[in-house]
């Protein structure tokens, strides 16, 4: 008969971790258990300490915002992209490599022609102080882990930088690729309709594609500023571009004339998105010439350029106004002005679809005080058809004046009519209207009031827009005041026929 403790030890032998330990080794493996609770409740309760003192650590440093530049991390080689910091088992929140390294340099940005280059104004930690975009939400309520900011003005000094208005970067991280896109949508859609806003009108759209962009776009919105007396528009070009998990947001403001296709944003925002790897942009990129020349390079069949500075008039022919008592003030060529070349411009100009178009505008001041106003552009068409429905549109405006200004505050003087101009070559047609329009008087009342010639002409393929405004007020710039007698206009229709006919001679001087 078998010995059943010697079947119960056989089986002890067949199971795993066999065979049992002593009563010693037992109790040695009982104090290591111990001791390990005993280590693991001190790390709790350091880790309970941090996060009671966290807040107060977070307050000391300034945190969102800080005086002290922060010492950033080392820049990965091209090659390399960025890796996010991979959620713990417990479900914490990723942590951010973000610094201000991401942020766009002075070199990413290309300046559009004929404005300065821009440079570094500030930069911040966080979405520093105040809106960089008026149409947009904070970054950190589209759930931003972290984010930087930069400003940038045109360079001073410099010819038209009084024009160019500013530029804003904004570089952000998320958790992941999903959620930058999330925002990235979003953050899209409130550019466009800037409901923050009133008034608001979308301009135009690029997309931002090529290099290390994984979606991007361009939404260009103008709006009139309130309290203003003129129909100068400000625009906001928003650019919104994710790089994986990282976004950016470069915004440009400026006043305007016309819209123009925002070429250097999307250029700018493509080597914006390189820096949010860590990269720097392909040297091709990072500057208005080479991208100038390559693309004619790749276009070199396309017809040479029609229109140039010389089809436009100068400030000497141009008539002084004659004051009593004093010299006559001087004609003075001004940076592009944020107005329409055409007081009753219904439109961008840009939507004749002109093939070419130049521009120029000059101001007179006596004592400080503009006097005298001259806005003049020259559209070129392919075909003598669009001239023909340009000019029809055009002369639609000047009879309409669809300005987008209080009617209280504008009247037209005259209905639009047919005109000549001695100039050679002959024109084919022109037309003329004057609309008056109360100045700006400093948010006080008063009576000064512009008197506006407003002129379209047109020879062939080719228009010219033209603008003589005088102030005036209470009456208009005549000899007498009031005026009572047909010569007391004399002098103010010479002016205007004067400025009229230099300037459509300068645009028509190379036509048969």
């Amino acid at each position: 008969m078998s010995d059943p403790i010697s079947r119960l030890d056989q089986f002890r032998a067949d199971t795993p971790g066999a065979p049992m330990k002593s009563a010693a080794e037992v109790r040695q493996r009982g104090d290591q258990i111990r001791r390990r609770r005993r280590t693991l409740v001190a790390a709790g309760a350091v880790a309970v300490a941090a996060v009671v003192a966290g807040p107060i650590i977070f307050l000391s440093a300034g945190f969102g915002e800080r005086a002290i530049e922060p010492q950033p991390a080392p820049a990965p080689t091209p090659s390399q992209t960025p890796s996010t910091v991979a959620p713990s088992p417990s479900g914490s929140a990723a942590a951010s490599d973000l610094t201000r390294a991401n942020l766009p340099t002075e070199d990413d940005l290309v300046a559009e022609d004929p404005y300065p280059q821009w440079v570094l104004e500030q930069t911040f930690d966080g979405e520093g102080r105040g809106d960089h975009n008026e149409c947009l939400p904070a970054l950190a309520d589209a759930g931003a882990l972290a984010t930087f900011r930069r400003d940038f003005i045109p360079e001073a000094g410099q010819e038209y930088a009084d024009s160019a208005g500013t530029l804003k970067a904004v570089v952000a991280e998320f958790g992941s690729a999903d959620e930058a896109e999330k925002a990235r949508a979003e953050l899209s859609d409130a550019a466009s309709s800037c409901t923050a806003v009133d008034g608001a009108e979308v301009a135009g759209s690029l997309p931002v594609e090529g290099g290390v962009v994984t979606r991007g776009d361009i939404v260009v919105v103008t709006y009139l500023p309130e309290g203003t007396d003129t129909n100068a528009r400000r625009e906001v070009a928003t650019a919104v571009v994710t790089v994986k998990d990282r976004l950016v947001v470069i915004t440009r403001r400026r006043g305007v004339q016309d819209y123009v296709s925002p070429t250097a944003l999307q250029t700018s925002a493509v080597n914006a998105a390189y820096r949010l790897v860590g990269s720097s942009p392909p040297p091709a990129s990072t500057s208005s010439s080479a991208t100038s020349s390559s693309s004619s390079s790749s276009s070199a069949s396309a017809p040479a350029a029609v229109l140039s500075d010389a089809h436009l008039v100068v400030a000497g022919s141009l008539p002084g106004l004659p004051m009593e008592g004093e010299s006559s003030a001087v004609w003075q060529q001004v940076a592009p002005q944020p107005t329409p070349t055409l007081y009753c411009q219904g439109a961008w100009l840009s939507s004749l679809k002109a093939a070419e178009s130049v521009s120029r505008e000059f101001r007179l001041e006596n004592g400080g005080s503009q006097i005298g106003k001259v806005n003049v552009t020259v559209l070129e068409f392919a075909e003598k058809e669009g001239a023909d429905a340009a000019f029809e549109t055009v002369h639609g405006w000047l009879d309409a004046c669809p300005a987008s200004m209080s009617d209280a505050k504008l009247f037209t003087a005259r209905p639009v009519e047919a005109i000549e101009i001695g100039t050679t070559p002959e024109i084919d047609r022109a037309a003329q209207t004057l609309a008056e329009y109360a100045a700006d008087c400093g948010g006080e009342g008063c009576d000064s009031t512009w008197y506006d010639h407003q002129t379209v002409a047109q020879l062939g393929t080719r228009l010219v827009l033209v603008t003589h405004a005088e102030a005036g007020g209470p009456c208009p710039p005549t000899r007498a005041c009031p005026p009572e007698e047909a010569s007391d206009y004399t002098e103010w229709d010479n002016r205007v026929a004067q400025t009229v006919e230099a300037t459509v001679a300068r645009a028509f001087q190379d036509l048969p």
